[in-house]
């Protein structure tokens, strides 16, 4: 399937983790020549019409906002003051989007689909769905979905004030559906648009694969 840029989208890259596993800031490590954000960055940029970057260290990524990908400039932001976890991403994600239809992605995505994020965000806007979820063998995946900024980004920040973490508590609140795994194959070819890269070996594998 071909891409098409949505003037409604905005893609957000969460750069926020501590990077434990891997040892080192995987948001900056060289995939195939490229820092891996920097690639998931350009991945997004042919279907998004913002691009925005959160993170506990916009400092380290503000050198971003001088480049362009695909056109767009990235804004980098910081994460939301609240206890660390997968709510708090989800909530400086939504609050830090302008546009109306938000794509919230992981930084250690390499293979990210921009078809794939384009078919949800037809579906939230097809369906009147404030949220649509990728959802394949081995359960959900929370963060490739597409988000309706005005619906969520205020349940989120309940949900956080809360520190309730689980993205599952923001699903259940909103009105959710569901991109079935035959329905992601069909738009992305495949679900390795879903693996991410936590230690060095999956990083390694995933640059064999790319």
């Amino acid at each position: 399937m071909t891409t098409v840029r949505r003037a409604d989208l905005s893609c957000v890259v969460q750069a926020g983790g501590l990077s434990s596993r891997m040892g080192c800031d995987k948001a900056r490590m060289l995939f195939c020549g490229e820092p891996l954000i920097e690639r998931v960055l350009g991945r997004l940029a042919q279907v998004a019409g913002e691009l925005v970057v959160t993170t506990s260290r916009p400092s380290e990524l503000s050198y971003l906002e001088e480049r362009a990908f695909g056109g767009l400039v990235p804004r980098v932001v910081a994460d939301l003051e609240g206890s660390a976890g997968a709510m708090r991403g989800i909530a400086s994600s939504l609050a830090a989007a302008r546009l109306p239809f938000v794509a919230i992605v992981a930084c250690d995505m390499p293979f990210v689909s921009p078809e794939l994020i384009g078919a949800l965000a037809d579906r939230v806007e097809a369906e009147a769905l404030d949220v649509c979820v990728p959802r394949e063998k081995r359960g959900i995946e929370p963060l490739c979905a597409v988000w309706r900024r005005q619906a969520c980004a205020p349940v989120a920040r309940e949900l956080l004030d809360q520190d309730r973490q689980r993205i599952r508590c923001l699903i259940d609140r909103v009105h959710a559906g569901y991109l079935d795994e035959p329905q992601i194959v069909e738009v992305a070819g495949s679900t390795l648009c879903f693996e991410n890269v936590n230690t060095p070996e999956e990083f390694a594998a995933a640059e064999l694969l790319a």
